[in-house]
């Protein structure tokens, strides 16, 4: 399994004092650290994402306003090839890649067997095509035909998981 990048991570190292931060809310890329904010008598706040100082409104899930910053599981989301699922009838291209839709982790399906895949992170079974959990694309639809609501579009934003 790969590892996580360090976006979906609940602690990191701050990019201005080097102590270990946590966040509460792992949809918010906007950080603040304590030390820095008490050393330098003002708040201090930074990108999870891109690890510089934080700029442009707050909060946000997606990047913050530095040059550069990226969200690099959407980018590999949004340039993935399209795959052919062959023992799929109805589906002639589908993202290659895409985010498990309860977890949040990147998946690529073997091009082999139905549609529905089980995510190897989280352990739920969902439609690699629509994107649906697997009991409600299979209520109209089955394994090896065409999902009703046809193939979701790219992904554009990631699901974060929140664990009981």
């Amino acid at each position: 399994m790969k590892t996580k990048s360090h976006e979906y991570m609940r602690s990191l190292v701050c990019p201005g004092c080097k102590t270990y931060v946590e966040r509460e809310d792992p949809s918010n890329l906007n950080a603040e650290c304590t030390v820095c904010t008490s050393d330098k008598q003002k708040r201090y706040h930074f990108c999870w994402q891109c690890l510089k100082e934080w700029k442009g409104a707050a909060p946000r899930s997606d990047r913050c306003d530095n040059d550069g910053c990226v969200n690099h599981d959407l980018e590999i989301l949004r340039t993935c090839k399209t795959a052919v699922l062959d023992q799929v009838q109805g589906v002639d291209s589908c993202p290659s890649i895409r985010a498990c839709p309860t977890c949040g982790l990147k998946v690529e399906h073997d091009k082999t067997g139905c549609k529905n895949i089980i995510c190897p992170r989280c352990l739920v079974e969902f439609c690699f095509v629509c994107l649906k959990l697997t009991p409600e694309c299979l209520k109209t639809s089955s394994y090896f035909i065409a999902c009703s609501d046809g193939v979701a579009p790219r992904q554009t934003s990631i699901p974060v998981w929140r664990r009981n």
